[in-house]
């Protein structure tokens, strides 16, 4: 599994990442949070998901949205989708605020079956990888002489 672990200068954390099986099954999450001051207390929210296909599209997708109050006050919601190749998705979901669902509808199952970020994407967002030179732009340095590398052999 890959994956990658942020924290930003606003309080903001989070973490996502990824396993592709080369056959068309994956494996993705994400899962980010952040928390501010506010009036003497914290207030904090995040939301998280995950996805989990075999290469003939059956799978699952389940995820989460959450908020806590600065007094402790708390709410969620939480969700989720069984895909069977058929064309048909089981959705279902609740929340603390009593929300509730659970229905199929008529939809083709759409999901990431190969990676879709490469080394190109990489490169294009990388100031620090554009910067280093291709091996046609480096200049060959000349290889010394014989006595020039005996000079520096000989030298205490």
């Amino acid at each position: 599994m890959s994956g990658v672990v942020l924290r930003d200068v606003r309080n903001g954390f989070g973490r996502w990442g990824g396993k592709y099986d080369g056959y068309g099954g994956s494996i993705k999450y994400t899962d980010k949070w952040a928390e501010r001051s506010v009036d003497g207390g914290w207030e904090k929210w995040g939301d998280k998901w995950d996805e989990n296909f075999d290469p003939n599209a059956n799978g699952v997708k389940q995820g989460e949205s959450w908020w806590e109050g600065k007094h402790g006050e708390r709410w969620n919601r939480t969700w989720g989708e069984q895909h069977n190749g058929s064309g048909w998705i089981h959705k279902y979901g609740k929340s603390s605020s009593g929300e509730h669902w659970d229905t199929h509808v008529n939809e083709e199952t759409w999901y990431e079956k190969f990676p879709h970020y490469g080394f190109f994407n990489c490169y294009e967002n990388s100031v620090q990888l554009r910067q280093v030179p291709k091996p046609s732009e480096i200049l060959e340095v000349p290889k010394p002489s014989e006595s020039e590398i005996q000079q520096v052999q000989e030298e205490p």
